[in-house]
């Protein structure tokens, strides 16, 4: 299952650096790999590929997980979206 987390931060850089010290608490969630990705200076986006959406959901709702956001200067603008559909044209 891929999961997208759509983010507000302060600098894109900054977030990219501290997102990539997380990985004990993405492979808590199950997830085998994310994908990164910048919009511009403040938007940012990851996709992560997961093996349990349901616990990926329940650790991104821990206050551990607000303080790794805090910590990736993630300043409000945060959207979840499970990408359960597929379409191949």
């Amino acid at each position: 299952m891929l999961i997208a987390v759509r983010a507000e931060v302060e600098s894109a850089s900054h977030w990219k650096d501290k997102f990539k010290t997380h990985g004990d608490l993405f492979k808590n969630q199950g997830v085998t790999l994310a994908h990164m990705g910048v919009a511009n200076d403040k938007t940012v986006i990851a996709v992560f590929e997961t093996n349990d959406p349901d616990e990926f959901i329940r650790i991104f709702n821990d206050p551990a997980t607000g303080e790794a956001m805090s910590e990736d200067k993630i300043t409000g603008g945060v959207e979840i979206f499970l990408l359960d559909e597929m379409f191949e044209p």
